[in-house]
């Protein structure tokens, strides 16, 4: 990496929520880029830790190049998106430490958990901590966004963001619970949202992306059918994952590629893995009317109405 490439991101602040896979990929390519990154997460040992890597990674960097520190690195953050007032706190520190944000990677998610949980206002786990966690923690950073010279939202989807009904009652557990219905619906979201944001405040730069099929831990926490379904397939077909770095790049690209715009979808070429391109928006996320019910929905639940 050349020093204009390791330094084109000087100045700028990003935060990224989630400190594994993804997450990790992504905060460390900003890092090396010269963001100052904040790394979010629920797990203060992990968050750490992955902090610690991030840092020495970018000593390693300036080593090789035999350069003093020149990068302004990377901090951890105790956050918590299942948990509403974790992430008012959040943003509350956030605020009085820092005069601008310019850029918000919503990388953190579960999937397919095989109890439900529910958040002390009944919102199920997937569609808190997916999507509407991270719709309250923009909507509190905002006027740091407005202070930024380009802000930039990114948000992250999948492959699996069909739900076989879309209701949003179900963000609530109004229904039976279905693992895989909530995951869609909460991934589905994730996409309408960066869509809606983007359209309703010009100042920012929304985009979503889907990392394909990533090896992470994710596919990892459940024991139900559809997660034991998609083991069997990694296993037998290991070819159809990509690493996590891989996997980051269509996330990356959407907030720092010149030729990204905004409202735009991104994933690998070959919707399972390969190179950053742009990727078939479902026509329930172009639906403006559903989005904007979504965005209604979303303030009743978090009492948070943007600026």
């Amino acid at each position: 990496m050349s020093r204009s490439e390791s330094s084109f991101l000087d100045g700028k602040t990003a935060i990224v929520t989630g400190y594994g896979g993804v997450g990790y990929e992504v905060a460390l390519a900003l890092a090396l880029r010269g963001a100052a990154v904040v790394v979010a997460g629920r797990d203060e040992s992990k968050g750490r830790a992955a902090v610690e890597r991030i840092e020495r990674e970018l000593e390693g960097e300036d080593a090789r190049q035999g350069l003093d520190r020149r990068f302004p690195g990377a901090a951890f953050e105790m956050l918590d998106l299942f948990d509403p007032s974790s992430t008012r706190d959040f943003a509350a520190r956030v605020i009085a430490s820092r005069d601008h944000v310019d850029m918000i990677f919503c990388v953190a998610g579960v999937m397919m958990p095989d109890e439900l949980g529910l958040t002390s206002a009944g919102v199920e786990r997937q569609f808190a901590v997916n999507y509407l966690g991270h719709y309250e923690l923009v909507g509190r950073l905002m006027p740091l966004l407005r202070a930024s010279d380009g802000a930039r939202v990114v948000t992250v989807s999948s492959i699996a963001n069909r739900p076989t009904r879309f209701d949003l009652a179900d963000a609530v557990a109004a229904r039976d619970y279905v693992p895989s219905i909530s995951y869609a619906l909460s991934k589905l979201c994730c996409l309408m949202y960066a869509l809606e944001l983007n359209r309703r405040f010009p100042f920012v730069r929304a985009c979503c992306a889907h990392p394909g099929l990533a090896r992470t831990n994710l596919f990892s926490g459940s024991k139900g059918f559809t997660m034991s379904l998609l083991r069997v397939i990694f296993f037998v077909f290991p070819f159809i994952r990509q690493s996590a770095r891989a996997a980051a790049r269509p996330v990356l690209y959407a907030a720092l590629s010149p030729d990204a715009v905004g409202g735009a979808y991104y994933g690998p070429m070959f919707a399972f893995a390969g190179p950053p391109r742009r990727a078939l928006t479902p026509l329930r996320a172009r639906n403006e009317r559903l989005r904007e019910r979504m965005w209604t929905v979303s303030e009743e639940l978090t009492g948070v109405k943007y600026e």
